[in-house]
């Protein structure tokens, strides 16, 4: 009988142990619901008697470095040529440094059919990444 109640108390022993031996879960810092930020590019180009006011659409880009890019991509726009305002999609080149863009946005205009060439400057924006 005295070995029936050790082995009964040495299991009941290492039952208790292990039921305290897990890790207790840490609780990771609750991301707010909301994350308000701007993400793109906005530019300016002007040409002869043409400006335009420009964001950035898709492009296609060729990563040099962490800091340069250079590329092709479509820009939609607001523009003013010769007095009047209208909205066009336009195609430029661009190169990109750090935060900045160089485009150079050519649009076509069917009345007279022509393109217009334009050269510009733009900001891009990006979510800043949080460390922990």
């Amino acid at each position: 009988m005295n070995l029936k109640k050790t082995v009964i108390l040495v299991v009941a022993f290492f039952i208790s142990t292990l039921t305290y031996a897990q890790e207790q879960e840490k609780k990771e810092k609750e991301n707010p619901k909301w994350d308000i930020g701007m993400e793109g590019m906005l530019g300016f180009a002007a040409g002869n008697d043409f400006y335009a006011f420009n964001v950035g659409g898709p492009s296609l880009m060729l990563r040099l470095n962490d800091d340069w890019k250079i590329g092709v991509g479509a820009l939609p726009s607001f523009y003013i040529k010769e007095g009047k305002t209208g909205a066009k999609l336009g195609v430029s080149p661009r190169i990109d440094y750090k935060h900045f863009v160089l485009i150079a946005p050519f649009f076509h205009f069917d009345n007279p059919d022509k393109w217009v060439w334009s050269i510009g400057l733009g900001y891009k924006f990006h979510k800043k990444n949080k460390t922990k």
